[in-house]
């Protein structure tokens, strides 16, 4: 009976984490306010944590869609940026927002293979804690500019994608034997997600960067 009713839990969870992240990020921001950017950047990688944290606890796919599907609609709508409106201030921005949870929802539905759960967090990995990081250290530290592609993005950004997706990977492979090396997996996945990041438009990559990922961690398993 406990088993049953532990993924309705944990649905009720991710959505009530999200919304108290949405909370503390805006109290924080009122209290000594961020930049649209890093505002953005902050609860993408604090929502990011929290739904690997969740990927791995749940037992059905089912259940585990239902949080990303309820905010890829909220999104989507107006709500969110009346709540926080500078997590949307431009199109881009805009788009991103519901493209995140999109993205995951795709993720589930591709790669989600029972217990082997692999793929699916190292994709998680890659958007939640991978694409942020290479977006604050290109915007920080970022000096080589792709010249007619990248959308932007740097040589910097994509080198700390590599960095931080190429260790996630290799923790997920590591993590559970039997599948993929970590090394090999740190490095396929690394640099294969960097390189979608790189050629995908602001936002798209939300949906192109786990997929990529996933898909290369579900070559080598």
């Amino acid at each position: 009976m406990l088993a049953r009713l532990l993924d309705p839990f944990l649905v009720l969870c991710s959505l009530g984490g999200v919304v108290v992240l949405l909370a503390l990020v805006r109290r924080l921001h009122r209290a000594r306010p961020l930049s649209p950017f890093l505002l953005r950047k902050l609860l993408h990688a604090l929502i990011g944590a929290l739904t690997l944290l969740m990927t791995a606890l749940f037992q059905s796919r089912w259940w585990a869609l239902v949080p990303p599907a309820v905010f890829t609609g909220v999104n989507s709508s107006p709500r969110l940026r009346a709540f926080l409106p500078e997590l949307a201030e431009d199109p881009k921005a805009g788009r991103g927002l519901w493209m995140f949870p999109f993205g995951v929802v795709l993720l589930y539905l591709a790669f989600w293979n029972g217990g082997d759960r692999g793929p699916v967090l190292a994709g998680l990995a890659a958007l939640g804690l991978a694409d942020p990081a290479a977006a604050v250290v290109g915007s920080r530290m970022g000096q080589r500019r792709y010249a007619g592609w990248g959308y932007g993005r740097t040589v910097e950004g994509s080198l700390a994608f590599l960095l931080v997706a190429g260790v996630a990977s290799g923790l997920v492979a590591a993590a559970m034997p039997g599948g993929a090396s970590p090394a090999r997996a740190g490095i396929l996945c690394g640099a294969l997600g960097a390189v979608a990041e790189a050629l995908s438009p602001h936002g798209l990559d939300n949906v192109t960067v786990p997929l990529v990922v996933a898909a290369a961690y579900r070559f080598l398993a």
